[in-house]
């Protein structure tokens, strides 16, 4: 029997790696839709959080924004509802066997997770993106595709690691720091940085608080 979940956002691209993972989508929770989406009833909005609990009752879900301030933010609107979360992960993944995982995590096609990594709550690896031995990915961080995060990381809560970025081995991500497209991190980055170039630098400082 198929597993059931439901989709908090209406990301296309979720809801098709939900249905690669063969869960069976009971229904949306988003602000925008209505009716039908993708061929799923959109259940509400976020304000009919609790109604939705009581129908659904034990069915976990999802929540699907790519940006980590936003994320944090819905996340923590349903903790306090109740709701449990899924893990979403592609069968497409590469994951040792020794790599820790959180919760309410989405694990994208092709991404490479290896040996003694760990992956806390909510965080959001996008397609390709390699996270090497003994890194750690901290709550709510998304990595976008096919960026590297070499061994020993520590990248912090909330970060965002931009697309083709790359961070050498060993380094610290302060928390709530944006990675820029491309860049190559080659330093410890302080909280709150965002960080552009080869090799990367600090442009200015993250404004958009959680």
């Amino acid at each position: 029997m198929k597993k059931k979940i439901i989709i908090v956002g209406g990301f296309h691209e979720v809801i098709e790696l939900c249905e690669m993972c063969s869960y069976e989508i009971a229904g949306i929770i988003d602000n925008k839709l209505e009716g039908r989406y993708m061929g799923y009833n959109i259940l509400g909005k976020d304000e009919d959080a609790s109604a939705i609990k009581k129908e659904y009752k034990n069915i976990p879900i999802i929540v699907t924004p790519d940006s980590p301030q936003i994320r944090v933010k819905i996340v923590n609107f349903y903790l306090r509802l109740g709701y449990e979360f899924a893990n979403i992960i592609s069968p497409q993944a590469v994951i040792s066997k020794s790599a820790n995982l959180g919760k309410g995590i989405i694990v994208q096609s092709g991404v490479n997770i290896s040996s003694g990594v760990v992956i806390d709550n909510f965080v959001r690896l996008n397609t390709k993106c390699n996270i090497m031995h003994d890194s750690v990915i901290g709550d709510y961080c998304t990595i976008a595709p096919n960026a590297v995060i070499l061994g020993r990381v520590n990248v912090m809560k909330s970060c965002y690691i931009g697309a083709n970025a790359t961070v050498l081995p060993g380094l610290s991500i302060g928390e709530m720091s944006i990675i820029g497209a491309g860049s190559v991190v080659t330093k410890n980055v302080e909280k709150n940085s965002v960080i552009a170039g080869v090799p990367g630098k600090k442009i200015k400082e993250n404004k958009n608080q959680i």
